[in-house]
């Protein structure tokens, strides 16, 4: 396999959020400490009228997510039971693999790194931060070659 441009800065984070939620209370509960937290704030460009809790681990691009998904789970581990309780509880609770998209580039996952985070039994999203494209075919450059080459191993 050609070697190929990865996200920048890959992110793997425990995010957990919530109207009501109070970021001191959810600190004490699942003894962590996050790397961010915020009040519910009305005027939030993220999550706005809702308090966030998180706690994410970057890399280095060259990386990859195995290396912040291998942390963050040996991070939070300990406190899995707990969070599983504040997530019963009505809190959103996802475990997120967030980076910047370049064009041409991808994010992989190995499938030791899958496994452990299905392990966790938590939702897992993807978020991206992309640069807009200054050509209108841009929007088009992530459909694989007709070809099929996109399949070679």
């Amino acid at each position: 396999m050609e070697p190929f441009t990865s996200w920048g800065a890959p992110q793997a984070a425990l995010l957990i959020t919530g109207r009501d939620l109070i970021p001191r209370e959810i600190t004490e509960e699942l003894g962590l400490t996050p790397t961010f937290s915020r009040e519910a704030t009305a005027n939030a460009s993220f999550r706005p009228g809702e308090g966030c809790w998180a706690i994410s681990i970057t890399a280095e691009a060259d990386q990859g997510f195995d290396t912040p998904v291998e942390k963050l789970i040996e991070s939070i581990s300990p406190a899995l039971g707990a969070i599983r309780k504040v997530h019963r509880r009505g809190y959103a609770v996802q475990l997120d693999l967030s980076g910047h998209v370049r064009k041409g580039s991808r994010a992989c996952l190995s499938p030791q790194a899958l496994n452990s985070l299905a392990r966790l039994e938590l939702p897992v999203s993807l978020t991206t931060d992309a640069d807009p494209p200054t050509r209108s075919e841009d929007l088009l450059d992530w459909l694989p070659a007709p070809d099929g080459s996109h399949r070679a191993t």
